[in-house]
């Protein structure tokens, strides 16, 4: 029933894009930045012609190489492990469902017990306590806002990399504790320099999502997942088709299955793509206009878009990261008492539908304002003498924008919380469960991330397409070498 939730996820993300192309050029989804859109005619575009020009086949090279090197290096074990006791160890985990979803955002590490076992992980959930620590701590607010300028955003990104790393040493830890047993000479050394290589190899797997930010082509931490999920896909679907061939229901169950998928994946669709346009008036626009110099084609084209779901799929990744910790502190310690919690947040749990829904909605919410934020944007508008009709400038617009993004985030974020019920809730229905708990969150990280991947991607072939039209411009013009 799995079979074409690949070719669904790209499928999503070039639906998305062909809804964007048409009437407007796609810039982006940086923070506050005023689009002033126009009428033209992008239909002529050849994308496959643009992708080979520009340093845009580099900017591809690399960001395709930064996966395939975190590939590699979950495949690059660590030394001193009985390797067939810990293959049997972490077969049975996936058995019981403890660390299969768990798996798939660290990576698919955890079961090679390799370099890269952490994965993005630790940053993860570094990003999970300074996003909530935001919404106590003024001061880390004003960073995480911008208040204090480029360098206060720098500075907060530089504290969420080193409290990446504590988390990473003490994950590490926690995983050298948990298969002690497996390796043949477990002294305090060995403790030592393992945690120091699965800490070493977080951060390497960082940076490659650093750099893959850098490039403009995707988030790079939505990507490192994204190929984890892509990557565990065979088996996941060999083992769906595997338990559909055994259930009782038959075909019917079959149907229902793969019919949520599609629904699922059109509604994120139309999530991804869906905007509140709010109309932009410019101060020079209209003083020529008074004056009889005007004659401007693209009167009231003009518009500044709010995204109904800004924050995109890292609300599902938050959420998955933080229902998997209990799971991951009752793997290392081995506490009785933490098994039973561990497994009530884990998929198929009772408390796990509803649980998700309650974060994926804080968090869609919260995430939407650190994105957005409104002072910024009534600043912005400021700057490029642009106002809202109705609507004064200043703290009065900022109230306006602040109103909007509330009404859209919270749309959005119970949209975004049904699409992640919906599957879920065919597989207790139908029984077809299927392997590695690859369920409605996986689904939506799938399609959320090719979605933005191929957003961006048209953004960049679209300034291409300006770049080259100006060029030959200047080519076309007498006395131009």
């Amino acid at each position: 029933p799995c079979g074409a939730v690949a070719a669904a996820a790209m499928l999503g993300g070039l639906v998305v894009g062909l809804e964007r192309t048409g009437s407007r050029a796609s810039a982006g989804s940086r923070p506050g930045l005023l689009r002033p859109m126009r009428a033209g005619k992008t239909g002529d575009v050849n994308y496959l012609d643009l992708i080979t020009k520009g340093d845009l086949p580099k900017r591809i090279l690399i960001v395709m190489s930064l996966l395939a090197l975190a590939r590699i290096g979950y495949y690059i074990p660590l030394y001193g492990f009985d390797v067939d006791a810990t293959a049997e160890y972490f077969g049975r985990q996936a058995a019981q469902g403890n660390l299969g979803f768990i798996d798939q955002l660290f990576g698919g590490g955890l079961g090679r017990v390799s370099l890269f076992s952490l994965g993005i992980g630790p940053y993860i959930t570094s990003s999970i306590v300074f996003q909530i620590g935001t919404t106590v701590t003024p001061s880390l607010k004003a960073l995480a806002q911008g208040e204090e300028g480029e360098a206060g955003r720098d500075k907060y990104k530089n504290y969420i990399k080193q409290a990446a790393f504590f988390f990473a040493l003490f994950q590490g830890f926690g995983q050298t504790q948990s298969l002690a047993p497996y390796v043949f000479d477990n002294g305090p050394i060995w403790v030592a320099e393992t945690t120091l290589q699965l800490a070493l190899g977080s951060m390497i797997t960082l940076f490659a999502s650093e750099k893959m930010t850098e490039q403009k082509l995707g988030n790079g931490a939505s990507l490192l997942v994204f190929s984890s999920i892509v990557a565990n896909l065979p088996k996941t679907i060999a083992g769906t088709v595997s338990k559909a061939a055994e259930a009782d229901s038959g075909n019917l169950s079959v149907a229902i299955f793969i019919l949520s998928l599609v629904v699922t994946v059109l509604g994120l669709v139309y999530i991804l793509a869906a905007e509140r346009r709010i109309p932009i008036l410019f101060a020079k626009r209209l003083q020529d206009e008074s004056i009889g110099q005007g004659g401007t084609d693209d009167s009231g084209s003009s518009y500044l878009p709010i995204k109904l779901n800004a924050s995109g799929v890292l609300p599902l990744i938050f959420v998955g990261s933080i229902l998997s910790l209990p799971a991951l502190a009752a793997n290392y310690t081995r506490l009785p008492w933490l098994q039973p919690i561990a497994k009530s947040l884990l998929p198929g749990s009772a408390a796990y539908i509803p649980i998700s829904m309650v974060l994926i909605f804080v968090f869609s919410y919260v995430s939407t304002f650190q994105v957005l934020d409104p002072k910024d944007m009534s600043t912005n508008l400021r700057k490029q003498a642009a106002a809202i009709p109705q609507v004064r400038p200043g703290k009065e617009t900022e109230d306006f924008l602040r109103e909007v993004l509330s009404r859209s985030s919270i749309f959005g974020a119970v949209i975004l919380a049904g699409l992640f019920v919906l599957p879920n809730l065919i597989e207790l229905l139908t029984g077809l469960s299927t392997p590695n708990s690859f369920g409605g969150t996986s689904l939506l990280i799938l399609v959320g991330v090719a979605a933005d991947t191929w957003r961006q991607l048209q953004g960049e072939l679209l300034m291409q397409q300006y770049a080259t039209d100006v060029d030959k411009f200047y080519k076309a013009k007498p006395g131009t070498p």
